[in-house]
């Protein structure tokens, strides 16, 4: 139960804000006579929840942590020679190309803007150097092998969409959003979590340590 309690109010630091966002570009894509695709709630909702899962799975660093382990970089926590350790982990070099799939086929899938190679690119890198300096702040390592492999599966998922959409003949809607309205889903739930999770400070209220 406790578990859940904790798991739960991390999904609340990420999935509010989405919805608090959303209604905030409604309300402003109704001032504006902005058409939205039906069904569009429902697909952006589906990346908040894959957002959410990034920021889970990577262990994304929040204010919180300042207080736990301080500014001090520690030795070794930098690595920014790629691919320079000894001991490769394929299955780990996998799971952060497999972790940015998604990224790179749900971006042109629900924004059109989207569907050009180098914003995919530039998107992927720039979200996971997101994540990879608030690791910073968390104790965890900042590897630059991370940020290339997290970048050629948003390539990688890219390339995927262009060939569901060769397959199915997709033929991508006008622009009836903002054009950086992915951007501000990421940052609004993003920010939200960096500010408002604080696992351990719940954790041991829970567990009375």
């Amino acid at each position: 139960m406790k578990d859940f309690i904790l798991k739960g109010y991390e999904v609340l630091t990420v999935l509010i804000p989405f919805l608090i966002t959303f209604v905030i570009l409604n309300l402003l894509y109704k001032k504006k006579e902005v058409v939205k695709s039906h069904g569009h709630f429902f697909l952006v909702f589906i990346f908040a929840v894959y957002i959410f899962g990034v920021f889970h799975f990577t262990g994304a660093g929040t204010i919180f942590d300042v207080k736990l382990y301080g500014l001090e970089i520690k030795a070794g926590q930098l690595n920014f020679l790629p691919f320079s350790d000894t001991n490769i982990d394929i299955v780990a070099y996998l799971l952060n190309i497999i972790l940015f799939l998604p990224f790179g086929f749900l971006l042109p899938y629900i924004w059109p803007n989207f569907n050009r190679l180098k914003r995919i690119v530039i998107s992927g890198f720039s979200f996971s150097l997101l994540i990879e300096i608030s690791q910073l702040l968390n104790n965890r390592r900042t590897d630059i092998d991370d940020l290339l492999l997290n970048t050629l599966g948003a390539l990688f998922g890219y390339l995927l969409f262009r060939l569901f959409a060769h397959i199915t003949k997709r033929i991508d809607n006008p622009m009836t959003v903002y054009k950086y309205e992915a951007v501000i889903y990421i940052l609004a739930t993003f920010l939200c979590r960096f500010f408002t999770y604080n696992e351990f400070g719940l954790a041991k209220i829970l567990y009375g340590f």
